[in-house]
């Protein structure tokens, strides 16, 4: 299976702070806050303690801000200005910059770059910060402590757009029969999560399980690695698809002129050695979306400024509308697949937005039947810094039979202790809203699986949720009509908008 690090917020945030040091501020509180805007502050207590408040306030004679404490909880405090003994605040480091981007990939720092001059949201704030939009994390108990394991039906930004998702539990172990999950937002973001069950597996020993976009499931057997394969613009990238180690693909972002359409496109063409008499492969893809992607999407939505509400209601009241505008950015930014025939270029289908938090699995059965001689060759193709592949491999194996188990929960409780079971036992329009930093656990009783079988576990949720953006300024008619109408519309904004972001990160650095 995928190794699958929380590469968004979390990458984002250790960029962030490795671009950057601790600089210490001689004013008091009130006049450093009212000079200036920030997301944090790193603050020592008279007598001992030190502590970062992120997106911190002057509330009286107090200083206020989120205290954050893990992954899963943060708390709104505020402490008297009387027990402040200093403040610091981060300050761009040139050196650290340019090892850090580096080291954590190249859309990372742009998203930094491109996000630091702009001003905090008001409190109370979301604990991952304003430029993170997904969808709601899951949480799986592993025995031992709480891991990352899911994000659900990412690009359902509005109700028209609700989706069901269905997506690899990895790090899910029952103990004595009990499965414990925790569903949480800690996004810029409201959650409407509508349905949410797990569904227990059973299979033959020796393959895999999962699913497709459509939420399908497959049967997956030995995987064959690409023998080739090269990115949009000729460089080899085999050894950054051919496992799943985390040392993942992603564009080259330099030189990119949006006025071309090949700059403003990227991807992967693959071959693979094709067995004699194959007609049909599953194409597994273990990959998600880049925090430029995500950051991308709230530029989008903050360009209709204060006909944001205006804009959502619209394509509310007309679903076949907003699906219709939803497919639209899908076909630029979800990553297409193809493979070569003798006629040229076959569309396979388009793996789904798969949010930045976690790597996920995914899997394209592919039509091989025009596929001439003893090699598949395949094109990946999306916008560019849309995403990071860490792996692309072919099973030539045909589906085995699967014995589905659908669990509910029996269990479900919010962090005041409210049942939230009823809400979320049905796809029937009666949602768990969860506001930025709401979250409930839920438990699940698993039987045990049949002797001399293997036991994948996988999430099936289905919601949408709306993203916070300003809903302030006239609307950004340029933008919107250029996303909107213009060939490859989203791509050459992203193309601008990196070109911008590139030349402030370079300026930063010098």
């Amino acid at each position: 299976m995928p190794l699958r690090p929380a590469a968004a917020a979390l990458g984002g945030v250790m960029l962030l702070a490795a671009c950057t040091t601790w600089v210490r501020r001689a004013e008091e509180p009130s006049s450093l806050l009212a000079s200036s805007q920030m997301r944090e502050l790193r603050v020592t207590r008279r007598g001992g303690g030190q502590f970062l408040l992120r997106f911190p306030f002057i509330t009286g004679d107090s200083l206020g801000g989120t205290l954050v404490h893990s992954a899963t909880e943060s708390t709104r405090i505020t402490i008297p200005l009387r027990d402040v003994q200093s403040l610091e605040v981060r300050q761009f480091s040139k050196g650290r910059t340019i090892a850090l981007a580096a080291a954590l990939g190249a859309t990372v720092a742009l998203v930094v770059s491109a996000t630091r001059d702009e001003p905090p949201p008001p409190p109370p704030p979301p604990t991952s910060g304003p430029t993170s939009f997904s969808c709601p994390l899951v949480y799986s108990w592993d025995g031992v402590r709480w891991r990352l394991d899911s994000g659900t039906f990412g690009g359902a930004i509005m109700r028209a757009l609700q989706r069901t998702d269905v997506d690899n539990l990895d790090y899910a172990v029952p103990r004595d029969g009990t499965l414990r999950l925790r569903v949480a937002n800690e996004l810029a973001e409201t959650d409407h999560l509508d349905a949410l069950a797990v569904l227990a597996v059973d299979h033959e020993a020796g393959v895999s399980v999962a699913p497709d976009p459509a939420g399908r499931l497959h049967t997956i057997g030995a995987l064959a690695a690409p023998v080739r394969a090269t990115d949009g613009r000729g460089t080899d990238a085999l050894a950054r698809v051919r496992d799943a180690d985390g040392w993942n693909w992603e564009s080259s972002l330099s030189g990119r002129d949006p006025a071309r359409d090949a700059d403003v496109r990227d991807g992967l063409e693959l071959a693979f050695v094709r067995p004699p008499g194959a007609r049909r492969a599953h194409l597994v893809l273990d990959g998600n979306n880049t925090p430029w992607s995500s950051y991308l999407l709230g530029s989008f939505v903050a360009a209709h400024g204060r006909a944001t509400q205006a804009w959502y209601d619209s394509l509310n009241a007309e679903p076949a509308l907003a699906r219709a505008t939803g497919m639209r950015l899908a076909r630029e930014g979800f990553l297409a697949a193809s493979v070569r025939t003798a006629s040229g270029w076959r569309p396979q289908g388009m793996f789904w937005e798969a949010g930045p938090e976690v790597v996920k699995r995914q899997v394209l059965d592919l039509d091989l039947t025009q596929v001439e001689g003893d090699t598949v060759h395949l094109r990946l193709e999306s916008a560019p810094a849309f995403w990071l592949v860490d792996r692309v491999a072919l099973d030539f194996t045909a589906d085995r039979d699967l014995a589905v188990h659908e669990l509910r929960p029996v269990s479900a409780r919010d962090r005041a202790g409210r049942d939230v079971a009823p809400l979320i036992a049905a796809a029937d329009d009666r949602y768990y809203v969860l506001e930025p930093g709401d979250a409930a656990e839920l438990r699940f009783r698993v039987p045990e699986p049949p002797a001399g079988t293997s036991r994948t576990l996988l999430l099936r949720s289905t919601g949408w949720y709306r993203i916070h953006t300003p809903a302030v300024g006239e609307p950004d008619v340029a933008t919107l009509d250029a996303v909107a109408r213009a060939p490859l519309g989203l791509s050459r904004a992203s193309v601008v908008r990196l070109n911008a972001a590139l030349a402030r990160l370079t300026e930063r650095t010098q």
